[in-house]
C-alpha cells in the first residue's frame, strides 16, 4: 500500500484538528447547556444582523486585498483587483487549515506568479501587508484596552495572561522588521544560528538548502523593509487600510450580540474583547487557532452573554469569522483548480499532444531521458 505523502498527512491532521475542535465544543455545549434552547436561540436569531456580520467580514477581506493591490499599483504591476481578491481568499483558506497559518503565503505567491506577478514583488507585498496588519493589530488592541480597561478587566479576569502573551509573541514579528531596518546582518546571523541549532536537533536536514531559502526570503523581506523606510506616506495609507480591515472584522461579535436580541453593552466593549481575543489566541500553532478561539470566547464573553446564550453566540460568531472563511476559501481553491486545468488544456491541446508523441521517442526507448514539468520552469520531476 502506498504511503501517503507528507502534504496529505499534514492536510489530514489539520482537518482532524478542526473537526475535533468542533466536536469538543459541541460536547461541552451538550454537557453544560440545554441543547434544545441553544438550537432555538440560533433559529430565532435576527437574520438581518447575521447578514450584516457576514457583510462586514467580506468587506474586511476586500480591504485586505486592497492592501496588496495598492502595493502592486505602486510597483507598476498590471493585475486586476478581482484577481488579487481571489488570491487573497485562496491564501485565507490555506492559512485557516494549516498550523500557525503557514500555508497561506506560499500559495498566494504561487497564485500571483501564475498571474504574471514576479515572486520578489508578491513576496514583498505580503511581507508589507503582514507588518501593517501586525502593527495595526497591536496598536489598535493597546488603545482599545486602555480606553476600556476597567470593563475589559472585569470581563477577562484571570485570563489577562493570555492577552499579555499574545502581545509579546505578536510583538516579536514587528521587532524583526525594525531590526531589519537597523541591520540586516544581525538578522542573518540569528537565522544562521537557528538553522545550525535546528540541524543539531535534527529538525533541519539540508543546511545548505535551508540557508539558501532563508537568504532568498531575507532578500525579499529586506526589499519590503526598504519600502517602509523610504515611502512613509504609502505605508501610512496601508496602515489605515489595515485598521479598517480589523475594525470591520472585529465587529462580528457585536452583530451576533444584536442578532441574539441582546442589549446593554456598548459595541466598543464587544469589539475590544474580540480584538484582544484575536491577539491572545493568534499564537496558538493550530489551524485557525482552533481551541484557543473557542475557549477564549467562553472566558472573555461569559459575563456578556447569559449562560444559555453563550454557546449559540460562540457558534454564530465562529461561523462568521472562521467557518464562512473556510467555505468561501474552498470555493476559491476549486475555482483555482478549474482555472489551472483549463490553462493546461489550452497550452497542450489534444492535436499538439498527438503530434508530439509521434515525433518523439517513447520514454522506455531512452532510459536516460529527463522528464520536465512545464509548470515548474523545466525542473526535473522527482
Amino acid at each position: 500500500m502506498k504511503k501517503p505523502s507528507k502534504q496529505t498527512r499534514s492536510n489530514l491532521l489539520s482537518a482532524l484538528v478542526i473537526i475535533g475542535t468542533v466536536l469538543i465544543v459541541v460536547w461541552l455545549a451538550v454537557r453544560n447547556s440545554d441543547v434544545e434552547a441553544s438550537v432555538k436561540a440560533v433559529m430565532e436569531a435576527d437574520g438581518r444582523w447575521l447578514l450584516a456580520g457576514f457583510g462586514l467580514w467580506f468587506l474586511s477581506i476586500a480591504a485586505e486585498a486592497l492592501v496588496n493591490q495598492c502595493f502592486f499599483i505602486w510597483q507598476k504591476v498590471n493585475i486586476r483587483y478581482f484577481s488579487t481578491l481571489h488570491v487573497t481568499l485562496l491564501g485565507m483558506f490555506y492559512s485557516n487549515v494549516t498550523p500557525a497559518a503557514t500555508g497561506g503565503q506560499p500559495m498566494q505567491v504561487f497564485a500571483f506568479k501564475k498571474r504574471g506577478v514576479p515572486v520578489g514583488v508578491s513576496s514583498s507585498s505580503l511581507a508589507v501587508k503582514f507588518f501593517c496588519f501586525q502593527f495595526a493589530l497591536l496598536s489598535g488592541g493597546a488603545v482599545l484596552w486602555l480606553t476600556q480597561q476597567a470593563a475589559v478587566n472585569a470581563c477577562v479576569g484571570n485570563a489577562k495572561w493570555m492577552i499579555f502573551a499574545g502581545f509579546l509573541i505578536n510583538g516579536l514579528s514587528v521587532s524583526v522588521v525594525l531590526l531589519l531596518a537597523i541591520n540586516r546582518n544581525i538578522v542573518r546571523a540569528i537565522i544562521v544560528f537557528l538553522l545550525k541549532l535546528g540541524q543539531k536537533l535534527r529538525l533541519v536536514k539540508d543546511l545548505a538548502r535551508s540557508s539558501s531559502r532563508a537568504e532568498a526570503a531575507l532578500g525579499d523581506f529586506s526589499a519590503s523593509v526598504d519600502m517602509l523606510v523610504h515611502h512613509p506616506l504609502q505605508i501610512l495609507f496601508l496602515l489605515l487600510l489595515s485598521w479598517l480591515q480589523l475594525i470591520l472584522l472585529m465587529s462580528a461579535s457585536y452583530c451576533v450580540y444584536l442578532a441574539l436580541h441582546m442589549s446593554g453593552h456598548s459595541p466598543l466593549l464587544l469589539m475590544t474583547l474580540q480584538w484582544l481575543l484575536f491577539i491572545a489566541a493568534s499564537f496558538t500553532p493550530l489551524p485557525g487557532a482552533s481551541g484557543a478561539q473557542e475557549g477564549g470566547f467562553y472566558l472573555f464573553y461569559e459575563s456578556i452573554f447569559p449562560r444559555d446564550l453563550l454557546f449559540p453566540a460562540l457558534l454564530l460568531w465562529r461561523a462568521i469569522t472562521y467557518y464562512m472563511a473556510l467555505i468561501i476559501g474552498l470555493c476559491s481553491v476549486i475555482a483555482e483548480s478549474v482555472r489551472s486545468i483549463r490553462e493546461n488544456g489550452r497550452s497542450h491541446p489534444p492535436e499538439a499532444q498527438s503530434e508530439a508523441l509521434d515525433s518523439e521517442e517513447k520514454p522506455e526507448d531512452d532510459p536516460s531521458a529527463v522528464h520536465t514539468d512545464p509548470d515548474t520552469g523545466g525542473d526535473p520531476l522527482c
